[in-house]
């Protein structure tokens, strides 16, 4: 929890930060949004920090299995690396549009489409529109529910102290 109290303490830029990297390691992005909320940042400029950063992530994510992780991981059975390209080609889209919404396995799902060399214009259109339904859903959701959320924690807080104290 402190890591993401240090990124809430850079702003904005710690959010384009958090952004980047929780496209490729999971880095919890919401947390930073309902801070940077709660001390009265504008929801939509945070919506486009978000976005953007996000999609800076995955690209980078992408690239680095695109051309580094196939230099690192070869494939020893051609026909089952051919295999699996034609398989990521049919589902790929499929699976980098709810790849956002997937805990730990979708933040790999970048690397993953750069290592079956799926097309990059393609990577780059789907990948944009699930980050930015995600995004958009994780600002309204903070927006209009954040000041409820805050009293939904401290009641939380007080019955796990009643239960453990």
């Amino acid at each position: 929890m402190e890591l993401i109290e240090i990124f809430i303490s850079y702003g904005l830029i710690g959010l384009f930060a958090i952004g980047i990297i929780s496209s490729i390691i999971p880095v919890p992005t919401e947390m930073a949004v309902l801070g940077l909320i709660d001390v009265g940042k504008n929801p939509q400029v945070i919506l486009i920090v978000l976005v953007t950063s996000s999609i800076i992530g995955a690209f980078l994510g992408y690239l680095v299995g695109k051309y580094e992780l196939r230099k690192i991981i070869p494939f020893h059975d051609k026909e089952k690396e051919r295999r699996m390209q034609m398989h990521f080609r049919k589902y790929g889209a499929l699976f980098l549009l709810v790849s956002p919404w997937i805990p730990l396995i979708g933040d790999l799902a970048p690397v993953v489409a750069g290592i079956e060399n799926y097309e990059t214009r393609k990577f780059l259109t789907v990948i944009s529109i699930a980050k930015i339904i995600k995004s958009i859903a994780i600002v309204y959701f903070m927006v209009y529910f954040s000041f409820r959320m805050a009293d939904w924690w401290e009641v939380l807080i007080k019955y796990v102290r009643m239960l453990f104290i």
